[in-house]
């Protein structure tokens, strides 16, 4: 179980990563710890223009966030949940620096997979 979530971690760091809006978080290390009612736990570490999924615990993280599934971890961070939301139907809380709770949610630019149309008048 712990081999598929490291490949599971590793592929959404190759897919997230290139949406990482790092001056979002203005220092220059983070720690964002995830704990799961149901799935094991693990973290995202942030750095300059670097991210990285990691499964366990990290020593000393920021902030902790306690989500019920993996699921609903990638539909906020992909932006198809809004945190209040899962904040309201007790799927989503943190302790720990709220205002990165915050800023976690928008820390990956959700339109880069979305088509953008523009309509263009005369």
């Amino acid at each position: 179980m712990e081999a598929m979530l490291a490949e599971t971690l590793k592929l959404q760091t190759q897919r997230l990563s290139p949406r990482l809006r790092p001056a979002l978080i203005e220092r220059p290390e983070t720690h964002f710890q995830f704990y799961f009612r149901d799935g094991e736990p693990f973290h995202l570490s942030v750095a300059g223009d670097q991210c990285r999924f990691e499964p366990g615990i990290v020593a000393d993280p920021d902030i902790n966030l306690f989500i019920d599934t993996h699921e609903t971890c990638w539909a906020l961070l992909d932006g198809r949940m809004e945190g209040m939301t899962a904040f309201l139907e007790g799927r989503y809380r943190a302790d720990g620096n709220i205002v990165l709770s915050q800023l976690l949610l928008y820390l990956f630019d959700a339109a880069s997979d979305r088509a953008t149309a523009h309509e263009v008048r005369d």
